[in-house]
């Protein structure tokens, strides 16, 4: 990637892949609000396996950013310099990013340490290897912005070998194998561990999956009956996987997820059209905010409640509602307003950098 500005927007978002991101962070959501909950109240134990999954949607985060990169930035390449994509991935991540760390800072203080609180703040607090306390400091879900931001990092770099690759079909099976191997999905703070993340950082390990997302988003094919019909079935095996004890194998879920997002993407199916819905992509545009202020929010809540009245039910119904309505509050009125503030700065410190390179050589 090379060039000088920073490119405005030029391709279609795609409605549907915007929406799902709000039942992703939903679900990741009632993993740590409700799971515990279920347990102790005796319920329904596939209903305490499906709650105790909730991890597993960081894999569809993971697939689906490499898939919206790369269906971004593919074409505008050459226009586009490293520097200004960076500052755009930095006004895309850091204003609520920090906002959830500030929120949460009064719960935090007493007990901060001046090495884990930089790194925290760095956003390199996963760039370490299992087990660790690291990637859970100051707001434990932060630590897959940490990997993702390192994704960031590499992205021009994958997205150039990606433009060379002619055989996507076979990188594609690969992505799919390299993940389950590596047992990528559950590598996750709370989830199960792979062996070869004592070895390994962990962003490099959900790595794979990142890539996946990127292959898909240049793999094309003729849909035929019998090609939809397959992916539909494929993607119907989340819920065996969500719903059962298969320890380990739950780490094949990452196909029908790469299976599911790719016909929401390129079908016009009902379920892509709910989706693509007005009020979905609402919800879809405040996930970000819903992930990363679930625990600020939760602790302010815990704070808040009446001890006479307290109860886990309460609070976690209460946060889980105040969560929704808080993020779309800041979606629209100040991550979108951020994003565009810091941009706007950026692109108009490039062009003066630019002017005073222009003047120099004219000198």
């Amino acid at each position: 990637m090379q060039l000088q500005r920073l490119p405005p927007p030029v391709k279609p978002e795609i409605g549907a892949l915007t929406g799902i991101r709000f039942f992703a962070a939903l679900y990741v959501v009632i993993f740590h609000y409700y799971t515990l909950q279920a347990v102790r109240n005796h319920s329904l134990r596939p209903l305490q396996l499906f709650l105790s999954h909730g991890y597993l949607a960081v894999s569809l985060f993971f697939i689906l950013s490499g898939y919206i990169l790369t269906y971004s930035y593919f074409d505008r390449q050459e226009q586009t310099s490293y520097l200004s994509f960076m500052l755009a991935r930095f006004a895309r991540l850091y204003p609520v990013y920090i906002l959830a760390l500030l929120l949460l800072l009064p719960f935090y203080v007493n007990t901060a340490k001046v090495f884990p609180s930089i790194a925290v703040l760095s956003m390199v607090q996963s760039w370490t290897v299992l087990p660790s306390d690291l990637p859970g400091t100051w707001n434990y879900p932060a630590w897959t912005l940490s990997v993702e931001f390192l994704f960031y990092i590499l992205f021009p770099f994958l997205l150039a070998l990606l433009t060379r690759l002619r055989v996507r079909f076979i990188a594609l099976a690969a992505a799919c194998a390299l993940c389950i191997l590596l047992g990528s999905a559950q590598v996750a703070i709370g989830g199960r561990v792979s062996l070869l993340s004592r070895w390994i950082p962990i962003p490099f390990l959900r790595l794979p999956e990142f890539v996946l997302g990127m292959l898909l988003a240049r793999y094309r094919c003729t849909v035929t009956r019998w090609v939809r019909v397959s992916l539909w079935l494929t993607s119907a095996m989340v819920a065996p996987l969500l719903l059962l004890n298969l320890h380990r194998l739950v780490t094949l879920i990452v196909i029908p997820f790469a299976a599911l997002l790719w016909l929401l993407a390129h079908e016009c199916t009902t379920a892509a059209r709910i989706l693509a819905h007005p009020k979905m992509k609402l919800l879809g545009g405040a996930s970000y905010s819903i992930y990363l202020l679930q625990v600020p929010v939760w602790m302010w809540v815990r704070k808040l409640t009446p001890s006479f009245s307290r109860s886990s039910e309460i609070e976690n119904l209460l946060s889980l509602v105040l969560l929704v309505a808080v993020s779309i509050f800041v979606y629209i009125f100040f991550e979108g307003p951020s994003r565009k503030w810091i941009r706007k700065q950026a692109w108009n410190l490039t062009r003066r950098s630019v002017e005073r390179s222009r003047n120099v050589m004219a000198e």
